[in-house]
């Protein structure tokens, strides 16, 4: 299904997702490959998290999901999720008002 050249199909579970924060005041989930993402298949996933601020940090919260990074330290974190049907939100949470986004998980 397309809806003005972009692709409504959720992203298959079993892949690679990318959590990003900073520099600046950015925050972006993304497949692996840097598509962003806004829908997802159940399942479970590799979540790369780049934090790239120590003024900020990633954090993601959703059925059975509470992750974060640390507000001060940069650094990747490789982390296994299992994403269950519902809407996950990830934000950074010094500045959640403007740095944040959400999914939406499917099946």
């Amino acid at each position: 299904e397309e809806t003005d050249g972009a692709t409504t199909e959720p992203t298959e579970a079993g892949g690679s997702l990318k959590g990003t924060v900073g520099p600046g005041f950015t925050i972006a989930l993304t497949t692996g490959d840097g598509e962003a993402v806004t829908r997802l298949t159940s399942g479970s996933y590799d979540l790369v998290i780049e934090d790239l601020s120590s003024a900020h940090n990633f954090h993601m919260t959703g059925p059975g999901v509470d992750i974060s990074t640390d507000v001060g330290e940069e650094g990747t974190q490789n982390v296994s999720i299992q994403l269950a049907a519902g809407t996950y939100e990830f934000v950074c949470d010094p500045h959640a008002s403007q740095m944040n986004g959400s999914v939406e998980v499917v099946g």
